[in-house]
């Protein structure tokens, strides 16, 4: 207590501040201010920019090749475009891409010489095919950063993965693109996706199948899948792809064949109003017999089928099992139709399968793959997915379970 009998009096409190004190008092609390606006502003400006840069097209060229030797077999050299109309846009192709809207207006686009291609309404897929649907930076590292996440999880397992991108007919045919689209056809997501992802196990088939198809068809006019011989032709560039990567296991079965068959014509786009048209579906003639595989369907049937026939994707979820397998190993397999003609050669292979569509055209229910490896213990994990896919890169906060 004070000699007053009243209570300890703090130094300051409760006087009166001088007057001098007064006209400055407010100075620390604007200071504050100005400095979190300019920070505000900074951190608007940063964050600007970095959405702007990631929203620019991602580069179609990667400055790290990696392995030379893997590269050559995974991802062989394929002609790259002239020019870069879209990404170098000086508005010429758009401009093009308008003077020809009467061609653009059905479900179907119409190439030379019978060909059709799907058009928009089917994942940008004729925009796709030009490369006027490009890869954004972020749309690309995307991907890049799924399959990455995908990859260290699984070699923290000691599973085997491997990428394998189904071209569309018109990464293999550009020529039957039609002949308005001459000067206009840039690098394609396909060459944004490997131009972000030396590192990654991806499979390109479009040099293979390109050389394939000057003596034998490996897709035909009137259907966007790649037919049995092309399927063939991209289990071979797998298998070469395979081998290179992993010198010291045995090297992939490759069935011999004797030639090359024709069926008939499967014409995907009958519905819209596209006629028919050659050259047919094309086969492979096996030289080497095929064992039978005991295939499970989606309901839980089980039948024993001729080990040539595929596992076709109505069929999914399915599993796989054959005696007499090449290997004593076992793979997960997340796919889609153009898997139908892989399917015959991972049975084949592979002890056991389990083959899940993947549904990357929606990401509503992406795959779990890390709660898939735990229920199956697989020793190798193959994702295949159609080129055209690539446009619905993963939202942020989609991973692939690890």
């Amino acid at each position: 207590m004070s000699g007053t009998g009243g209570a300890d009096i703090v130094h300051g409190s409760g006087l009166p501040s001088p007057r001098w004190w007064r006209r400055y008092k407010d100075i620390p609390l604007i200071v504050l201010a100005i400095l979190s606006l300019i920070a505000a502003l900074i951190g608007w400006v940063t964050q600007y920019r970095l959405d702007e840069a990631a929203a620019q097209p991602a580069p179609v060229a990667s400055g790290d090749p990696g392995d030379p030797s893997v590269a050559a077999a995974c991802r062989p050299p394929i002609a790259t475009p002239e020019s870069e109309p879209w990404i170098d846009a000086d508005g010429g192709g758009e401009a093009t891409w308008k003077a020809n809207s009467a061609e653009l207006e059905d479900p179907v686009v119409l190439g030379r010489d019978g060909w059709a291609f799907y058009n928009d309404q089917v994942e940008e897929n004729f925009s796709q095919a030009v490369g006027r649907r490009y890869l954004t930076v972020a749309e690309a590292d995307a991907w890049h950063d799924y399959f990455a996440s995908l990859q260290s999880g699984l070699a923290e397992q000691g599973i085997e993965l491997s990428i394998q991108v189904s071209p569309s007919a018109s990464s293999v045919y550009p020529q039957q693109l039609p002949e308005w689209t001459d000067g206009i056809l840039g690098s394609t997501p396909l060459d944004q996706f490997l131009a972000a992802s030396p590192d990654l196990p991806i499979v390109d088939f479009r040099s293979a199948l390109r050389a394939a198809s000057e003596s034998d068809t490996v897709y035909t006019p009137v259907n966007s899948h790649w037919t049995d011989w092309g399927g063939y032709v991209a289990w071979q560039a797998y298998a070469g792809c395979h081998d290179s990567m992993y010198p010291g296991e045995e090297a992939l079965w490759v069935p011999a064949v004797s030639g090359v068959e024709s069926t008939r014509i499967y014409n995907e786009y009958a519905p819209y109003g596209v006629p028919d048209t050659g050259p047919e579906w094309t086969v492979p003639a096996f030289d080497e017999t095929f064992a039978d595989v005991a295939v499970t369907d989606s309901q839980g049937v089980t039948a024993t089928v001729n080990g040539e026939d595929p596992v076709d994707l109505s069929k999914l979820p399915a599993a796989t099992s054959t005696e007499g397998a090449k290997t004593a190993k076992t793979a997960l397999i997340l796919r889609d139709s153009m898997g139908n003609a892989l399917s015959p050669y991972w049975g084949q292979t592979f002890e056991k399968t389990w083959q899940i569509q993947h549904r990357y055209d929606d990401w509503s229910n992406p795959p779990n793959f890390r709660a898939l490896v735990d229920q199956y213990h697989p020793d190798v994990v193959i994702v295949q997915l159609a080129e055209r896919h690539l446009a619905n890169a993963p939202a942020v906060g989609i991973t692939p379970g690890y």
